[in-house]
């Protein structure tokens, strides 16, 4: 598999005039219109009255055109803003993003991919970024790069807090989401990488499971390109879930039959679960077959009996495929096989 890297150029994003100054003397900033609440923001003076304006312009119907064409100056100045002030404007920036029209979510993802890349950067907003779902996984991703690599590890920290916001937030692609980040491991070290390892190995918990399938592409791809990385990525393999058919186990068996090393085929085998209980048992002997074979690699060969032994208790009696196994292999079979099979024939 080749993976080319794509290089990040900077976004076309003209600047334009800047804002006008408000001209309302009142300090009514729910009156005011959205270039008066950037220009003022803009403008300096009293921090307060600048937080006070940024949080009148958190509202939905200043998710407007006129938003987005200020977009680089009110980004700009949220690079060097005091933190209550960075975190005050973000919110606006949310909603461009949450926006259903696509220029107006677009004018913000642009505004992140030409101001992202910044020290010290705005905290700010990596969180607006962190509410674009599947749009800015990959944006924040190579943020995240671009800070490590640069010595900053708060802003890479924040930066990866925000791609697992967006990662959450999806619904439709989260799988693919993953895999943006599973691809991007072998290039990646440090922080980056600590944090991808982990991310894969909670998406194995009782929570959201995530398809293990390019978890053991990576593996098997890993244990020679980066053979140091197969037992780290191993521990993010949790157990997989219940096959809902005996159909899609079998799948599953063939799959890990096209795996090239051996160590991913032994991790793929540990972490594959058992058939359905409810499983006919005359139907398992391609299957029996199959791990028999697997029998004859000695790094294959303790997970192979674990299956093997679970699969005694599919129906309401022993496979007749498993009797011919116990026929031919039951002495060379190592002590869980036997004491198995005795229990399941009442022995």
């Amino acid at each position: 598999m080749v993976i080319r890297r794509l290089r990040r150029l900077d976004p076309h994003l003209p600047d334009g005039p800047p804002p006008k100054p408000p001209v309302d003397p009142s300090k009514d900033y729910a009156h005011w219109g959205t270039e008066a609440l950037v220009g003022g923001i803009l403008a300096g003076g009293e921090l307060s009255e600048q937080i006070a304006m940024a949080k009148a312009l958190d509202q939905w119907p200043h998710s407007n055109a006129t938003m987005a064409r200020l977009l680089p100056h009110y980004v700009s100045f949220m690079l060097t803003a005091p933190e209550t002030l960075d975190h005050a404007m973000r919110g606006v920036i949310g909603k461009l993003i949450c926006s259903k029209d696509l220029k107006l979510r677009n004018a913000a993802i642009v505004a992140g991919q030409r101001f992202g890349f910044a020290a010290p950067g705005s905290k700010g907003l990596l969180f607006a970024l962190s509410l674009g779902d599947a749009g800015t996984v990959k944006l924040l991703l190579e943020i995240a790069e671009w800070a490590a690599e640069n010595g900053l590890p708060d802003y890479c920290k924040h930066a990866l807090y925000g791609v697992q916001t967006a990662i959450g937030r999806e619904a439709d692609y989260r799988h693919v989401c993953n895999e943006i980040v599973l691809n991007r491991l072998p290039y990646t070290t440090g922080q980056v990488q600590e944090w991808i390892l982990n991310h894969m190995r909670l998406e194995f918990d009782v929570g959201y499971r995530e398809p293990r399938l390019p978890v053991l592409h990576m593996i098997d791809d890993m244990a020679t390109e980066k053979p140091e990385l197969v037992a780290r990525l191993e521990k993010a393999m949790g157990p997989q879930r219940s096959a809902e058919s005996w159909s899609q186990w079998q799948q599953w068996l063939d799959d890990i039959g096209r795996l090239r090393h051996v160590q991913a085929r032994r991790i793929a085998m540990q972490t594959l679960g058992q058939p359905p209980h409810d499983t006919d048992p005359g139907t398992i002997a391609p299957a029996v077959a199959k791990l028999e074979a697997w029998l004859e690699t000695p790094e294959l060969h303790e997970a192979t009996v674990a299956l093997l032994a679970g699969m005694l208790w599919l129906g309401n009696s022993v496979s007749p495929a498993l009797h011919d196994l116990h026929q031919r292999r039951g002495a060379q079979m190592p002590p869980l096989w036997q004491q198995k099979y005795d229990l399941r024939t009442g022995r």
